[in-house]
């Protein structure tokens, strides 16, 4: 299990704690109907404490991210 810093959609932060094949299909899969699913944007541990400090952004802590594989 790793732990990863997400930022969501409304820019807040996420916390995701999954194995490296979940985020990688993640980062590749595609929709039922073709299209292509967003990809997550990853930051950096100290990416993550300057966004805290300086913008108060929420933190989201302990979301477990498990996924099986489609390869």
């Amino acid at each position: 299990m790793m732990s990863l810093y997400v930022k969501n959609i409304n820019n807040n932060i996420v916390v995701l704690y999954g194995n490296r094949e979940s985020f990688r299909c993640r980062q590749r899969n595609r929709n039922s109907d073709g299209t292509k699913v967003d990809p997550l944007k990853f930051i950096s541990y100290k990416g993550m404490l300057k966004e805290k400090n300086k913008w108060n952004k929420k933190i989201y802590y302990n979301l477990n991210y498990n996924t099986i594989s489609k390869l």
